[in-house]
């Protein structure tokens, strides 16, 4: 009995795809070769299997990019084939088609899906609709495998760049250590001038080391924290003075209002709020102003400064890493990048409103007393 209408030709060679192992499983040697010959000019590899316990033998071997399986076979069944390949660590995400000469139950249906089948497919099989079901699964699958390799590429990039980063602590550490030396003690002016000097330099660059540090650390699933109890008003205060006493020709003005306690990571919200203030001072001109108060269910740290707003087209990506001002500047462009990081693994968000007649407004927002939604990954080492 005929299964398979005839072939009506293979599709061109422009629309031939790159090359996916595709599982064929069914007891009858003509509907394998029809199969094969259907399948193979779309330049994929095929692989077929005449029993159910075949296909266990070979799934458990190799991974396939789809499944097409026969409902009706002896001894073992489509659907007990398919609960048993289910059960094969490796084939947890593998798609399968299943092939039946008859219109099962709507019960027997539904339990395939459960199981996992995606589709039936019933004979005799229109080649057209094989063909394009099989595109789509096989392009699916491929795509799969190219994410796959993209984050195994970027988790060893962050990898070299933890190790990278790592490794420069050493050497600036010596350097200056050297510079504090040479500042401190009874040189001549002109020596203790370029020691400052230098450690202003070693100063940034061990900014710079500790940036790409966190980088590294986002990208392997998100900032890591160690949520605490603490006062946001006194560590606003603190990094206030801070940037104020490096600083002392901007002036800096901070503004509290209600209770600001709550859990978070405290030097990471130190660092959230450095960066920003840090930003300020690069690319503002005039007084800093500082807001930090209490909303319902969150409290908001506002960061303003006056000077030339934001480009519109750059407000889209301005905390995506690697990216800076039109204006320049001597960091690397992670600063705001890890505001949102730091924002975000604490179930927060960081925002800007720049424009010409209003400045720049930064706006860190965290939620209180919510540590379900914090992340606490191992940081990268």
């Amino acid at each position: 009995m005929e299964v398979w209408p005839t072939q009506q030709g293979s599709p061109p060679a422009e629309r031939r795809t790159t090359e996916a192992r595709i599982l064929a499983v069914d007891d009858t040697p003509e509907n394998l070769l029809a199969l094969r010959a259907l399948l193979e000019p779309l330049g994929h590899q095929i692989i077929t299997a005449d029993s159910g316990e075949k296909a266990l033998s070979l799934a458990a071997e190799s991974e396939f990019a789809l499944v097409l399986l026969d409902v009706m076979m002896p001894r073992m069944d489509g659907f007990e084939t398919l609960r048993r390949l289910r059960e094969l660590p490796s084939f947890d995400g593998t798609p399968v088609l299943l092939l039946s000469a008859y219109d099962p139950p709507p019960k027997m249906q539904e339990h395939a899906y459960r199981m996992g089948a995606l589709d039936y497919l019933f004979k005799p099989i229109e080649p057209d609709v094989l063909r394009a079901k099989v595109g789509v699964y096989t392009s699916l699958y491929r795509r799969g495998v190219e994410l796959q390799r993209w984050r195994a590429s970027l988790a060893a990039k962050d990898r070299y760049i933890a190790i990278l980063a790592h490794d420069l602590r050493s050497p600036l550490t010596a350097i200056k250590t050297t510079a504090e030396t040479q500042a401190r003690g009874e040189a001549s002016p002109r020596i203790r001038s370029q020691a400052a000097r230098m450690l202003r330099v070693v100063t940034r660059m061990e900014r710079m080391t500790q940036e790409l540090l966190d980088f590294a650390r986002a990208g392997t699933g998100g900032m890591p924290v160690a949520p605490v109890d603490m006062d946001l008003a006194t560590l606003s205060r603190e990094s206030v003075d801070e940037v104020a006493a490096a600083h002392p020709e901007r002036a800096l003005n901070l503004e509290t209002e209600g209770n600001l306690e709550g859990r978070w990571d405290r030097e990471r919200v130190h660092q959230a709020l450095s960066n920003l203030l840090g930003n300020a001072i690069q690319y503002g001109r005039g007084k800093i102003a500082v807001r930090a108060r209490r909303l319902p269910g969150r409290v908001e740290v506002a960061v303003w400064n006056g000077g030339d707003s934001i480009p519109s087209d750059q407000i889209a990506r301005i905390f995506e890493p690697f990216e800076r001002g039109q204006q320049g500047g001597t960091g690397i462009g992670l600063g705001l990048y890890i505001v949102r990081e730091i924002a975000q693994s604490h179930g927060g968000a960081v925002s800007v409103e720049s424009a010409p007649a209003t400045g720049t407004t930064f706006t860190l927002s965290l939620p209180i007393s919510d540590t379900a939604s914090i992340s606490t990954d191992v940081p990268v080492q």
